[in-house]
C-alpha cells in the first residue's frame, strides 16, 4: 500500500482515508515508511477533510433549524458561513497544535521527535475527527459526530510506529498528548469564538447585509409587540362574575411530575377576585413551582408576570427567552444558564399556567406544564 499525500496519482484521497480508518495498523506501517513534506500533508489531506465537514455544517445551519436547551432557532446565512470558515481554521490549527505538543513532550518519554513523522502522526490520526463534521448536515444525525473519538484510537496505534515510543511509556505519553492538546485547543476555541462573534457583528453593519437584517428585525419586532400585549390578551379572555373556588384549581396539581418530581407543598388563594393555586415540586435540590391562575377579577393581569417578563426574543451564551402565539394562546419560556433556572408559561383562554424551576432543564418545566395541560384547564375554567 502506498500513501503519498502530496501525490494523489498514487492513491486517491478516498482510498487513503479508507485505509487509515479501516486498516490502521497496516496504514501506519506504510505511512511511517513513506517520505513526505509537512505542508502537503495539511494541504493535500487535512484541508480537504476539514473543508468537507465545514461545508456540511454550513449547509445544515442554512437549511435546518437547530435546538439548544429546548430552544429552536435558524441560523442566518452570514453566521452559517462564518461558522464553516472558522471550523476549517480551528480544525487545522488543532491538528497542528497536536503535532507541536507531541514534539515538545517526546523527549520526556523516550520517543523520537522527528518533525515530519510527528506531523504525519497528527494529521492522519485526526482523520476521524476531521470527518466527524459531515454529520452536521442535519440535526437528526449530528449526534453521530461522536465517531470522531475514533481518532484517539488511531493516535494510540500510530504513536509507537511513528515516534518509536517505548511500550512501557506508551499509555502515559498518549494521555499526556491528549490532555495538553485538549487544554491548548480549548484556549484557541475561546479565542476563535470571540473573533467569530466580532466578525459577525462587523458583517452585520455591511450595507448589503444590513438590509436583510433590518427586515428580519422589523418582522421580529412586530411579532414581539403582538406577543407582549399580555394585558390585552388577558382582557380578551377575562371572566366576569365571582371568583371560583381556588380549591378547584388545586385539584389539578398532580402528586408527581416527569423527572421524579414530587409535590412538597401546595396552596390556593383568592386575591382581588382572582383565584390561583400554587404547588412546589422537589427532586433533591431541584425545584419546580407551578402556578395556575383563573383570569377573573382585578388581580388577573398582575398574576401573569411569568408571561409578561418576556419582552424580547433572545438567544445568547447565558440562555434564551422567547414568546410566541400558538392557536390563540401566548407561550413564553426563559432559560438562564448562570442562574440554572427555567420558566415555561402559557396564557390561555380564561386561565394561565406557569412552571418556574431552579436546578432544572427547559424540558422539565415544559413537561410540567404539559402534564397539567392548559387545554384541560380551559375546558374546566375557560371556554
Amino acid at each position: 500500500m502506498t500513501i503519498e499525500p502530496a501525490n494523489l496519482e498514487g492513491q486517491s484521497l478516498i482510498e487513503r482515508v479508507k485505509a487509515v480508518l479501516m486498516r490502521p495498523q497496516a496504514a501506519w506501517d506504510a505511512i511511517a515508511a513513506e517520505p513526505a513534506e509537512v505542508t502537503p500533508l495539511y494541504k493535500g489531506y487535512a484541508l480537504p477533510l476539514a473543508a468537507l465537514s465545514a461545508l456540511c455544517l454550513t449547509i445544515g445551519l442554512l437549511l435546518f433549524p437547530w435546538s439548544a436547551g429546548g430552544f429552536t432557532a435558524r441560523i442566518g446565512p452570514v453566521d452559517a458561513v462564518l461558522n464553516g470558515v472558522f471550523q476549517v481554521a480551528l480544525s487545522l490549527l488543532s491538528v497542528y497544535i497536536m503535532a507541536r505538543v507531541i514534539l515538545a513532550l517526546a523527549p520526556n518519554f523516550g520517543a523520537a521527535a522527528d518533525p515530519v513523522q510527528v506531523h504525519k502522526l497528527a494529521v492522519y490520526a485526526s482523520t476521524a475527527a476531521l470527518l466527524a463534521g459531515i454529520f452536521s448536515l442535519h440535526p437528526a444525525i449530528s449526534w453521530l459526530g461522536v465517531v470522531g473519538l475514533y481518532s484517539l484510537g488511531l493516535l494510540y496505534i500510530g504513536l509507537p510506529r511513528l515516534t518509536q515510543t517505548p511500550e512501557e511509556k506508551r499509555v502515559v505519553f498518549f494521555a499526556a498528548i491528549v490532555g495538553v492538546t485538549l487544554a491548548a485547543t480549548l484556549v484557541v476555541f475561546l479565542v476563535f469564538g470571540a473573533v467569530r462573534q466580532a466578525a459577525s457583528n462587523a458583517l452585520a453593519n455591511v450595507p448589503a447585509l444590513q438590509f436583510a437584517q433590518e427586515e428580519k428585525a422589523q418582522a421580529a419586532a412586530a411579532q414581539i409587540a403582538e406577543l407582549n400585549d399580555v394585558e390585552q390578551h388577558a382582557q380578551r379572555y377575562l371572566r366576569t362574575g365571582p371568583a371560583i373556588d381556588p380549591a378547584r384549581l388545586l385539584e389539578h396539581l398532580p402528586q408527581t411530575l416527569p423527572g421524579s418530581f414530587r409535590l412538597a407543598t401546595s396552596s390556593s388563594s383568592t386575591a382581588m377576585g382572582t383565584a390561583q393555586a400554587n404547588g412546589e415540586y422537589r427532586n433533591g435540590d431541584a425545584r419546580i413551582e407551578v402556578m395556575i391562575v383563573h383570569l377573573a377579577g382585578d388581580g388577573a393581569v398582575a398574576a401573569l408576570t411569568p408571561v409578561a417578563d418576556v419582552r424580547e426574543n433572545r438567544f445568547d451564551a447565558n440562555g434564551y427567552a422567547r414568546a410566541q402565539r400558538i392557536d390563540g394562546r401566548l407561550y413564553a419560556e426563559q432559560v438562564s444558564i448562570t442562574e440554572q433556572s427555567a420558566t415555561y408559561s402559557v396564557l390561555g383562554r380564561g386561565v394561565a399556567l406557569s412552571a418556574q424551576g431552579t436546578g432544572v432543564t427547559a424540558d422539565q418545566v415544559r413537561a410540567a406544564v404539559e402534564t397539567i395541560s392548559i387545554q384541560r384547564l380551559e375546558r374546566g375554567f375557560g371556554d
